[in-house]
């Protein structure tokens, strides 16, 4: 029965995770996601920070933003807008938990964008070229989902092509915020509800 719970839970949650997982082992919380995967994405995005010249190479990406700071904030409000418009239409309750949720999807995504798609491939083009560098890097990104948030293998695979496309947006345009925006607003259209324990599970 628990089982059950906890499936409907994970499914109603939008976190498009695996059947096959056992009791206990759906991320149906916030702190679990924060563990299980906003840490691993800290550490490798500050860990590829520390590496010497990657520092430089973002700070060349963020030069479309230092040109027209107000044009992003200007955008950053109208996400904000289309997330409440979303929340309201379906009928889902604008609290805090919600705000935070919507602020830790920003934050995801700029530790992602940051890792996947501005520094690795850079680092690992030395080594394999640039291209391969980008399946590589995105094929890694894909491989964490699937590990932390246990998402179903369909999904990450859907998660290597967008990365894939985001790394085309951000070849093109050289704007790193921007790609971060994009893929904040992608997030969210995945995920847009804060994930909270199934009040079944816990009494």
């Amino acid at each position: 029965m628990t089982d059950g719970h906890d499936a409907v839970s994970a499914k109603k949650q939008g976190r498009l995770q695996r059947s096959s997982a056992s009791s206990g082992n759906f991320v149906t919380s916030f702190s679990q996601v924060l563990q299980r995967h906003g840490a691993l994405m800290s550490i490798i995005a500050v860990t590829l920070l520390l590496i010497p010249g990657c520092t430089d190479t973002l700070l060349k990406l963020i030069t479309p933003f230092q040109s027209a700071p107000r044009d992003y904030f200007w955008a950053t409000l109208l996400i904000l807008s289309v997330f409440l418009s979303y929340w309201i239409v379906k009928d889902r309750q604008i609290n805090t938990e919600q705000l935070v949720w919507a602020a830790y999807l920003f934050f995801i995504s700029l530790l992602e964008e940051i890792a996947f798609r501005a520094l690795l491939p850079v680092l690992l083009a030395n080594t394999v070229g640039i291209i391969m560098a980008v399946v590589l890097s995105n094929l890694i990104f894909a491989s964490v989902h699937y590990i932390t948030l246990r998402w179903k293998f369909s999904n990450c695979i859907g998660v290597f092509i967008g990365g894939l496309a985001l790394s085309r947006l951000l070849n093109n345009t050289e704007d790193i915020v921007l790609v971060i925006l994009v893929h904040w607003v992608a997030t969210f259209l995945n995920t847009p509800l804060a994930p909270t324990l199934n009040k079944t599970q816990a009494s």
